[in-house]
């Protein structure tokens, strides 16, 4: 018995599904696509924070698409609190599914929230200065964001933090952070804003 082999079927399932998810990724998840070439200078233009979070926060997440497919979405995911020391509500922005434990592919962000953040933690962050300096920033209807680099203590700077028991949870990965900043400027700031802000735009 000779096999027939459908060489339509299998040029489509082979060339044209491909394609077609890469277009509709490219052209519908994507977000603002000037975002992915300016990550470095956001870090570039930012300035590092010290901050002790206080007991009173609010956590939001919003599931959100970066691409096609089954696993094409994830969390944004803010930790908002008011600041007195810097006097401006602020937001730690990250995501999730970026941070993985590389051993048992875990969540460190989720530990991070669960374990650190909400115990009066202590953080080191990098805010970027464009936006602290703008006035519409820091609000309560828009928190200033800042990106975690690392955790010092807990419960308002009465306990070190040394080593957490679940692997170096408290350090966010400068390759997260990329991530995050990317992930923030592509799809959580709108292209207006970000040419308002970063490219001298007037709306």
């Amino acid at each position: 018995m000779k096999l027939r082999i459908n060489s339509p079927f299998i040029i489509a399932n082979l060339v044209l599904v491909p394609l077609y998810f890469s277009f509709t990724t490219y052209f519908f998840f994507r977000g603002n696509s000037d975002a992915y070439d300016y990550v470095d200078t956001y870090l570039k233009q930012s300035k590092v924070i010290k901050l002790t979070i206080p007991k009173l926060y609010e956590e939001k997440r919003e599931r959100y698409k970066f691409r096609d497919g089954r696993k094409g979405a994830r969390d944004y995911r803010q930790f908002i609190f008011y600041s007195p020391q810097y006097r401006k509500h602020i937001a730690i922005v990250s995501f999730s599914d970026i941070d993985l434990d590389s051993k048992i592919k875990y969540d460190l962000d989720e530990e991070r929230r669960s374990h650190i953040y909400n115990y009066q933690a202590t953080i080191i962050a990098y805010a970027n200065t464009i936006q602290w300096n703008d006035a519409k920033y820091g609000t309560k209807d828009l928190p200033m964001p800042i990106f975690v680099i690392k955790s010092t203590h807990l419960y308002n700077n009465t306990k070190e933090i040394e080593y957490l028991s679940f692997h170096n949870a408290e350090k966010v990965s400068p390759e997260a952070t990329r991530q995050y900043v990317e992930q923030y400027l592509a799809h959580f700031l709108s292209e207006e804003e970000f040419d308002r802000l970063f490219k001298g735009k007037k709306k």
